[in-house]
């Protein structure tokens, strides 16, 4: 399991040869995954990429090299129920928050498809939701957004995508 040593993992798929093969595979399965209504599996490959990318500067560059449309474009360019479904914008939008947060050229790509609004709304309802046990979204554990981005930087990504 990624997390146990996230570190490690950062590192290892960080390595030149092996994030170069990570970003060929991962954009060719999100756009297959994509087409092809594969939902389960299209949404490990973003579960992937947001821990790749958590609070490591040079996995959130690699995201974004390469031919167009980046990984981060094809995440930003998802299918509108990721945009409005409650369910899919918890699998989609912490992979975002990850991807972007303290990242100028890669919140720069965000902001030119999408508001970042949007990642400021989604933070602050989970911050207001946090203890509410009401909203069931039917997602398994893994997704849940402070397993994915340390809930402690809640308000300093807030501020930086506002």
């Amino acid at each position: 399991m990624i997390v146990l040593d996230l570190s490690m993992v950062q590192t290892l798929l960080g390595e030149e040869s092996l994030s170069l093969q990570l970003r060929h595979i991962s954009s060719y399965l999100i756009w297959y995954f994509k087409a092809n209504n594969c939902e389960e599996l299209l949404h490990e490959v973003i579960l992937l990429v947001g821990y790749f990318t958590v609070l490591n500067s040079d996995n959130q560059l690699k995201i974004e090299l390469g031919t167009p449309p980046t990984i981060l474009q094809q995440l930003c360019n998802l299918s509108f129920n990721y945009f409005s479904d409650r369910r899919l914008i918890s699998v989609l939008f912490p992979t975002l928050i990850c991807c972007c947060y303290n990242n100028e050229k890669n919140k720069s790509v965000l902001t030119n498809e999408l508001s970042p609004d949007m990642l400021v709304n989604f933070i602050q309802e989970t911050c207001d939701k946090k203890d509410d046990k009401k909203e069931v979204l039917f997602l398994e554990e893994k997704f849940d957004f402070e397993r994915r981005f340390p809930s402690k930087l809640w308000q300093s990504a807030i501020n930086y995508f506002a």
